[in-house]
């Protein structure tokens, strides 16, 4: 087992003063370019008890409702429906990271053996989880002795979760016997009953990585398993919104580079504006430059893809804002790969505290993947019926694949175009489940004098209204919380973040 080098108390000493998931901020006005209400974040469902529990003599048992099996047998990973959520045993969501970003797990085997069937369902329930994609997860009734029989056997993984409720010389030794069959890097996290910091410390002290105390929320869970296995030499992990349009036209594209400008401009964030759209993409047009082939480049050679490549391609276009543009031509043949703009996207997180991706109304796997795995989605429509529909079917995706993320901030734009046969904002909030964060009117004189010219909004005198409201959600994707009144933020504040940026040479 591996030696964890500096205890972490937090881990196994849950705060009860948490703000619960779904606790919003009190509403804010809704003049046309201010903020409406804050979106409110969905939060997963712990599962229901009513599951097979351990008997003696039988050692270990799978989680999931098949039979016991013999002791000795290898139990079958757990295939389980999502269960009904359990109040009684559910924790308040942990509370947003903050100023970091996060990203899926390794490739790694987790096998987790739970005494108790509630928290065998919390485990269950992180496999629902996209940064849970990559790692191969089983689950095992029997707690500890099961763990010493079934390895004993079989080879240990990258991580082993272990509920116990003993104490003192039993579960220590029990533990020196699993030591002497684990495999060299193996790490070992123990789920206990008692928040006991000196148990804690000495748990530690026998070289198991951490200790954690249920009721848990399998975010949590996910985040310390996520803290053991980060790289030591790149631990900084940058925030991503994904603009995504529920139709085309909707004003995505517009929206996203303007809200980078903000970050970057009246905010003072270091930030990176990302083009994913190589044959159509606008940032050439909106910020006034050649286009490149940036992003192609990119996508083409993904192995190589490293901070001396991104600091090659990407464009200071002023101090606290770099682009990764598209080159916006049909010359060349689309690549589609997810593997490739999962690897686009993570090198830029590296480099960059926020960063913007402005995505193409394609609806496929790269896409899909993007958004899943974004810090932040940020849904553009209109108020008309298709984008209603589309709006609709893109919360229910992501709610369905986030269980544990905030619900997508929604952006309703253009409205007022026909008062007499639009849907009214708050009928569209009603019919897609969420009331907009932002509401922009139909202000076609200032959008095209902007596009027109090459300016960002913030130029447009009559785009006032509109600048204050992606302003508000400029700090919402900062903080990765709502909060901020909208405005302008103090001149030079990155969030007291470092990263690559300062690296990149000025190429305007």
């Amino acid at each position: 087992m591996t030696q964890h080098s500096q205890p972490n108390p937090h881990h196994m000493l849950p705060s009860p003063q948490q703000m619960p998931a779904g606790q919003a901020q009190p509403p804010m006005p809704s003049p046309y370019g201010q903020p409406v209400a804050q979106p409110h974040p969905g939060g997963p469902g712990m599962p229901n008890p009513n599951m097979p529990q351990i008997q003696p003599g039988m050692s270990p048992a799978p989680y999931g409702g098949q039979p016991m099996m013999p002791a000795g047998q290898m139990a079958q990973p757990a295939h389980m429906p999502h269960q009904a959520p359990n109040p009684a045993y559910a924790m308040p969501a942990p509370d947003p990271i903050g100023d970091g970003g996060e990203v899926a797990l390794p490739n790694i085997a987790i096998q987790a053996f739970c005494e108790r069937s509630e928290t065998a369902g919390a485990i269950h329930e992180m496999s629902r989880d996209w940064r849970m994609k990559r790692t191969n997860l089983k689950i095992f009734m029997g707690g500890l002795p099961a763990a010493l029989d079934y390895y004993h056997k079989e080879s240990t993984p990258a991580l082993i979760m272990i509920e116990s409720g003993m104490r003192g010389e039993e579960l220590f030794a029990q533990l020196d016997q699993l030591a002497s069959v684990c495999d060299e890097g193996t790490k070992l996290i123990m789920i206990g009953a008692a928040n006991d910091i000196k148990l804690y410390r000495q748990l530690l002290d026998k070289g198991v990585s951490d200790y954690i105390v249920p009721p848990f929320h399998p975010l949590s869970m996910i985040r310390t398993i996520s803290e053991h296995f980060a790289d030591p030499d790149k631990p900084f992990t940058g925030r991503v919104a994904a603009f995504f349009g529920a139709k085309g036209g909707v004003g995505s594209s517009t929206l996203a580079h303007n809200t980078a400008w903000c970050l970057s401009e009246r905010i003072g964030q270091e930030t990176s504006l990302v083009d994913l759209d190589s044959s159509w993409g606008t940032t050439g047009l909106d910020f006034a430059y050649d286009a490149t082939q940036g992003l192609e480049e990119a996508l083409s050679q993904p192995e190589r893809l490293d901070d001396t490549l991104l600091d090659r391609i990407m464009l200071r276009h002023t101090p606290k804002l770099s682009i990764l543009p598209a080159s916006g031509t049909l010359e060349n043949n689309p690549i589609m790969t997810s593997n490739a703009f999962e690897t686009v996207v993570n090198g830029v997180r590296k480099i960059s505290p926020v960063s913007i991706l402005d995505l193409p109304h394609y609806w496929c796997e790269w896409t899909r993947n993007v958004l899943v795995s974004a810090d932040d989605v940020v849904i553009t429509s209109n108020s008309d019926l298709a984008n209603l529909r589309n709006t609709k079917n893109l919360i229910d995706f992501l709610k369905a694949e986030r269980p544990n993320d905030a619900a997508p901030i929604l952006i309703l734009n253009k409205v007022g175009r026909s008062k007499n046969h639009e849907i009214s904002v708050k009928d569209f909030g009603a019919a897609v489940g969420m009331d907009p964060a932002l509401v922009i009117g139909f202000d076609p004189d200032s959008f095209f004098e902007a596009a027109n010219d090459g300016r960002m909004l913030t130029d447009i005198k009559s785009a006032a209204s509109t600048v204050n409201g992606l302003t508000y959600i400029a700090n919402r994707l900062k903080s990765g919380s709502f909060g901020v009144e909208p405005g302008r933020g103090k001149s030079g504040d990155t969030g007291g973040k470092t990263s690559l940026f300062s690296k990149l040479k000025n190429r305007k």
